[in-house]
């Protein structure tokens, strides 16, 4: 990994921090399943797993934080990675968790004075690429057992729809003499945005439809420090 930060803000208290970071990652002795028989015990048996597997991950982030007047804040984060794997049996193919961007975008005040003092609030936006999926391009039909058996196309070959979430959350702290209290108030998913998980097939494979994760979701809590 490699990384550089500038601080602008010289002597003041307001300003950006700009950082950046490469990184690279390189893998081997990944476990990945086999179709080969090793000799052990001198009988033949199927190996099952091997450690043949490789790969590689990179990439860089840039992130920028802005501090403003009355304890306002900004940090705009963005990543581009690249993440592969492959093994003696298969050419090198996009990994199953790859996410080519990512960009995340925090805005956050602190409210220390007037009516509203010991407020907290805070805004959170990600937009992320879709994970990796191998499609079906086709099904036979087998009579024998009566299932339909998918024809799937090149591993990995097309992707889900971008992940896309807003949240927001609210906090109010009472500061005591021997204790601090912390109530919050946290929604996800604000837009209720459709974010698919993964996919499901007809019984023939002929339609699909996206799976979906959670709706907006609202959690309450109280926390307390001593």
């Amino acid at each position: 990994m490699l990384g550089f930060e500038k601080d602008f803000r010289g002597e003041n208290t307001t300003g950006n921090v700009l950082g950046i970071n490469y990184f690279d990652k390189w893998f081997d002795n990944l476990v990945i399943e086999s179709k080969n028989y090793v000799l052990r015990d001198n009988q033949l048996i199927a190996e099952i797993y091997n450690n043949d597997g490789k790969g590689r991950a990179y990439g860089f982030e840039c992130s920028l934080k802005t501090i403003f007047e009355n304890d306002f804040s900004s940090q705009l984060a963005y990543t581009y990675s690249r993440s592969s794997r492959w093994n003696p049996r298969q050419s090198e193919t996009v990994f199953q968790y790859d996410q080519t961007h990512n960009v995340n975008w925090i805005l956050a005040q602190d409210i220390k004075s007037g009516s509203w003092k010991n407020w907290r609030w805070s805004t959170r936006y990600r937009h992320v690429t879709g994970n990796p999926t191998t499609p079906v391009i086709g099904a036979s039909f087998d009579a024998d057992n009566d299932v339909y058996l998918p024809k799937r196309g090149v591993i990995y070959s097309e992707r889900l729809k971008d992940f896309s979430q807003l949240d927001l959350r609210l906090d109010k702290k009472w500061i005591l003499q021997t204790e601090v209290w912390t109530a919050y108030l946290d929604v996800q998913n604000v837009l209720n945005q459709k974010n698919s998980e993964t996919v499901r097939y007809a019984y023939d494979y002929s339609a699909k439809e996206d799976i979906t994760g959670l709706p907006v979701l609202l959690a309450l809590g109280m926390k307390g420090e001593f």
